[in-house]
């Protein structure tokens, strides 16, 4: 969503000067191999959140600008659980990329300072921005001030789900995920690699059964609206972040597996047919059920695929220079996305159009939408997180060094 998957230090290394991995190279209790970069996983992060993108621009709370009916129909069902999709990809990306960045003389403090360098000034920004384009209103300010500590999605209440810059609802979850991952991992690191495949499917089950709980024993409420799922039943499977917490363990485990080198290697084509079956089979399935469980296998074996390429050096679509720079702005992206298209909507006034017509106006809102991206990540997103770094560290040296 991005927002999930920037490696762990400045902004184009994560693990300093790196060694190459070797097939096969185990993680020893407590050591931890210096691993290479994964530049097709830093590229694939742009499609996740345009997937996002189009799920949004169909809602007719977002967009939705086709006149005919039967069009906008289409193009609702072809993109109705991309948003899902994309949302999930970024949860197990995070899991995967927090395994795979992981350094030995690392610190839970310094470990959050990089995440909520990387992660907060943006969703300060996106949230003042809100107020200007009109999706957020002063008097609700009960809304608006949780929204900006990250706390929205633990409040059982309709209003709270999407406030402000809709897309951060996601870091709400992902702050969970930051905050949770120090312990987690140390807890991880225990387990023998063996396990790790059992481990994965584990994660994967307890997240279906733990959906399966909720649709039989949650009693449901008024509808969603937009999504045809009580508001009960969303909350409780989809926005209150301890239920995703299996997709950010499938992708921690989806790393231990490849770098111990006991993961299902498919190939690229394999695992994205894999991936295309079931995001249209999940359109036959209880809805509740197609917005996240069903993905976590599919994605964990498409990063697995598209991470060996990397590690074979292979030139791939998404590893390319214009594939990388997508997706190291693509945490801005996700951000401002939403507030384009709302402002697109408010400037049609609700006018609908023509298939020409709506397919351009995606179009100009997608390249506004990369353009303020670019710009933000270049002027914005990676000064601030400079910024922060050098004076927190600056400080931190300076009462090192002070005398007792």
């Amino acid at each position: 969503m991005s927002t999930a998957l920037n490696r762990e230090t400045d902004v184009n290394a994560v693990c300093g000067d790196v060694n190459h991995f070797h097939e096969g190279q185990s993680l020893g209790a407590g050591e931890l191999p210096r691993l290479p970069k994964l530049p097709s996983l830093t590229g694939s992060r742009f499609w996740a959140a345009f997937l996002v993108f189009l799920f949004h621009s169909s809602l007719p709370s977002d967009l939705a600008p086709f006149a005919d009916t039967t069009t906008q129909h289409i193009f609702t069902v072809m993109v109705g659980k991309a948003g899902w999709l994309g949302v999930s990809y970024f949860f197990i990306l995070s899991g995967f990329i927090m395994v795979w960045s992981a350094k030995n003389n690392d610190t839970p403090g310094n470990f959050y300072l990089r995440r909520f360098a990387k992660i907060y000034p943006t969703h300060c920004l996106t949230w003042v921005m809100a107020f200007i384009i009109g999706a957020t209103s002063l008097s609700q300010y009960k809304l608006w001030s949780v929204n900006l500590l990250l706390l929205n999605t633990w409040f059982d209440d309709v209003h709270y789900f999407f406030v402000g810059n809709r897309p951060s609802w996601s870091l709400c979850i992902e702050a969970m995920f930051y905050l949770s991952f120090p312990f987690i991992f140390n807890v991880m690191k225990a387990i023998p690699a063996k396990f790790d495949r059992v481990g994965l499917l584990a994660v994967a089950a307890a997240s279906l059964l733990v959906q399966t709980g909720i649709y039989f024993w949650v009693e449901p409420n008024h509808m969603m609206g937009a999504f045809p799922i009580s508001q009960q039943h969303f909350w409780v499977s989809y926005i209150f972040p301890p239920a995703r917490i299996f997709e950010f363990l499938a992708g921690m485990f989806a790393a231990r597996l490849l770098v111990n080198g006991r993961a299902p290697v498919l190939s690229k084509t394999a695992s994205l047919a894999i991936l295309a079956a079931t995001y249209v089979g999940s359109s036959y399935i209880p809805y509740q059920f197609s917005m996240s469980v069903v993905f976590i296998i599919p994605v964990c074996l498409l990063i697995i695929s598209m991470a060996s390429d990397d590690l074979k050096n292979k030139n791939t679509v998404l590893s390319n220079q214009t594939s990388v720079w997508l997706g190291e702005i693509s945490y801005a992206f996700y951000m401002v996305h939403f507030l384009v298209l709302f402002y697109f909507l408010n400037l049609t006034a609700g006018r609908k159009f023509s298939l020409p017509e709506g397919v351009a106006l995606i179009a100009v809102a997608l390249v506004l939408s990369v353009s303020l991206a670019s710009f933000l990540y270049k002027y914005f997103e990676v000064p601030m997180m400079k910024f922060i770094l050098e004076k927190c560290r600056t400080k931190a040296l300076v009462i090192a060094r002070r005398p007792s």
